[in-house]
């Protein structure tokens, strides 16, 4: 499948963004790939009527959404991945390096050990930690579809939300950024069943050091600093 040069990014929330998040997504077209922004009205265009999305992502919150999708439009159709955030570089050049390569991904180094996706124990944990020199960044990265990478990513995602389905029946996300343990606006503790990065950093960054070899990593790395959402 040709790659095609576009920049998916997700609004998955039912509020209006905010003037920070409008002003960053007005900066993507500086990668100079086409923008697509898919919000919560127009994703069922894009799901492909033979790879249902998993019946589980109506109970995930506006983040989780958001890490869902990320996965599996990079499977489905590759092209560019970005969290709504300022963009002042061009992509071409990370683009066409990818797509003149045999790698999987291009993405951002991750900056340092503390970046990298903790709660899968401390031993890996501390080995992920120890290699971040080796691992890309989970906010912005440009993916072929469809390779090992992304059929490991997508796998192990289902894989999950499959173990903890009726978990995430009984207990929904309460708020877009809602995670196990989560203390609410109300004094009580969330019992929605994932984790922060269970489904995003926690099976991209082992993914990344298991085809490490397949990595490009020169994308030039967003402002990941404003705006918060």
């Amino acid at each position: 499948m040709k790659l095609e040069p576009r920049l998916f990014c997700f609004w998955t929330d039912s509020n209006p963004m905010s003037n920070d998040r409008r002003k960053a997504l007005s900066s993507m077209p500086n990668t100079d790939l086409e923008v697509i922004f898919i919000n919560e009205h127009e994703l069922s265009s894009w799901v492909l009527d033979n790879a249902p999305i998993h019946p589980a992502f109506k109970y995930l919150s506006s983040v989780h959404k958001a890490d869902y999708l990320r996965c599996y439009f990079m499977h489905y159709y590759g092209g560019a991945y970005s969290d709504v955030k300022v963009i002042e570089d061009s992509w071409l050049s990370p683009y066409k390096e990818l797509c003149n390569s045999n790698h999987f991904i291009n993405g951002y180094r991750e900056i340092n050990c503390f970046e990298t996706a903790r709660g899968r124990g401390i031993i890996k944990d501390t080995w992920l930690a120890l290699n971040f020199y080796r691992v890309i960044g989970c906010g912005a990265y440009i993916c072929r579809p469809n390779t090992f990478f992304t059929i490991d990513w997508l796998n192990s995602v289902h894989r999950i939300l499959d173990q903890k389905y009726e978990l995430l029946k009984n207990y929904p996300a309460n708020n877009p950024r809602d995670f196990y343990n989560k203390r609410l606006d109300d004094g009580s503790i969330s019992n929605y069943p994932l984790v922060w990065s269970e489904i995003c950093g926690q099976i991209f960054h082992p993914l990344c050091l298991k085809y490490s070899k397949k990595i490009l990593k020169t994308l030039p790395t967003p402002d990941f600093n404003l705006p918060y959402l």
